[in-house]
């Protein structure tokens, strides 16, 4: 019986052998077909690609710059500051053309530029047609609060300040970016940090970066809760000018330690220091050492530029 047993293991052993030889010759002779498969995605691939509009594009466009002296262009009035650069850059390298509208106004703060919108019937208008609205706002908001607290060497005071004076300029803010909203709800917002015009010759002036960053994390943060507005940060590369590098700054601060004040004490020691020991930001106007030149409002017109082609859906048609 064990014999048998045996005999008939064998037997099942070399069958079950054969079977799995046989249908393993006959895959390697007649491999499955994979060619349906694969063709099936390529066809509805291409009726995709045919069924799929081409998106048209706006051969030209309404841009409607509001805001203070950095709208206006002051320090390069040959080109128009970054509202007639930008201009000639959208044409340049995207073949548009581009209708301007400078509503910008020297000195103006927040609560004036809205003022001169509602006071105006065609500015109103211009706004609500417009395609693109970009925004230069806040640094004479600021301005104003420094020059209240530029005589005071007390430092909690003039923080507290500052703080309150935040505050309000956060709450014109809200009725200046709901007054463009609601003349035109389609049109994107570009708006731009303000920057620190001063800090090549007072690096050591630590509370006036302090506050300007202060006053551009305000507006950004207003500015996020609307739709399709963008803020553009230059306030480094217009306040730090050449000095681009850790060790460049590292210098610049060493020399004004030997030569310049560290803190404003008053508007006449600032006049002074200038007057005596001007350093030259190669992007700021030496005509009042404020304002951008060309070469500054280039810095300007490039930031809008890429925020521009990064969120494009005003140069397609509807």
């Amino acid at each position: 019986m064990s014999k048998l047993w045996s005999a008939l293991k064998v037997v099942l052993i070399v069958g079950v052998l054969a079977v799995g030889v046989y249908f393993g010759v006959s895959r390697l002779m007649s491999p499955p077909s994979t060619a349906t498969p694969a063709a099936q995605p390529t066809k509805t691939a291409k009726k995709a690609t045919k069924t799929t509009p081409k998106v048209q594009r706006k051969q030209q466009i309404s841009l409607v710059a509001v805001g203070d002296s950095l709208t206006e262009g002051i320090g390069d009035q040959a080109e128009g500051g970054y509202v007639g650069q930008i201009k000639q850059l959208l044409h340049k390298k995207q073949n548009l053309t581009v209708h301007t509208t400078n509503a910008g106004k020297a000195g103006d703060r927040s609560d004036q530029i809205l003022a001169r919108i509602n006071q105006s019937d065609q500015l109103q208008a211009k706004i609500a047609k417009a395609d693109v609205v970009t925004v230069t706002v806040g640094g004479n908001d600021l301005l104003q609060t420094l020059e209240k607290t530029l005589g005071s060497n007390n430092t909690a005071k003039n923080n507290a300040a500052v703080a309150k004076a935040q505050t309000d300029y956060a709450n014109k803010l809200v009725k200046l970016f709901d007054r463009l909203h609601e003349l035109n709800p389609k049109a994107p917002l570009f708006v731009f940090s303000i920057y620190n015009p001063i800090f090549v010759n007072f690096p050591n002036v630590t509370s006036i970066t302090r506050y300007v960053s202060r006053w551009n994390e305000q507006t950004e943060t207003i500015l996020a809760r609307y739709a399709d507005a963008h803020f553009m940060d230059i306030n480094t590369a217009m306040s730090h000018g050449q000095y681009k590098t850790s060790a460049q700054l590292k210098r610049l601060k060493r020399s004004a330690d030997e030569s310049t004040i560290t803190s404003l004490s008053n508007q006449k020691s600032v006049a002074n220091v200038l007057a005596a020991e001007s350093k030259t930001n190669v992007l700021i106007s030496t005509t009042d050492n404020f304002h951008p030149n060309k070469r500054g409002y280039g810095i300007f017109s490039q930031k809008l530029y890429q925020t521009m082609m990064a969120h494009d859906q005003w140069a397609v048609k509807k």
